[in-house]
């Protein structure tokens, strides 16, 4: 989990919830996986209801794959920080 340390605490924060505990428990309650440059968290079935979170730098999106994909998130993720960058 080193690998994600950085979104991991973007996620927390965004969320208001200790996400590094929930990943350290003896039964993870998140998946963890690369999408490009962001990490994508896909909580256990019984804790998210069908969404995933996408943290790339400092944005998170939250992402309920019935509505969007990946890529549209990845997307929306890429054109906040250009926005972000311009501000």
């Amino acid at each position: 989990m080193g690998e994600f340390l950085d979104e991991i605490t973007v996620l927390s924060r965004w969320l208001g919830r200790d996400v590094a505990a929930d990943l350290g428990g003896a039964v993870p309650v998140w998946n963890v996986f690369r999408f490009r440059d962001a990490a994508v968290f896909v909580p256990d079935v019984s804790e998210g209801a069908g969404c995933m979170y996408l943290v790339r730098g400092r944005a998170v999106r939250e992402l309920v794959p019935s509505e969007a994909t990946i890529d549209q998130a990845y997307a929306q993720l890429s054109e906040a920080a250009a926005l972000s960058a311009v501000a």
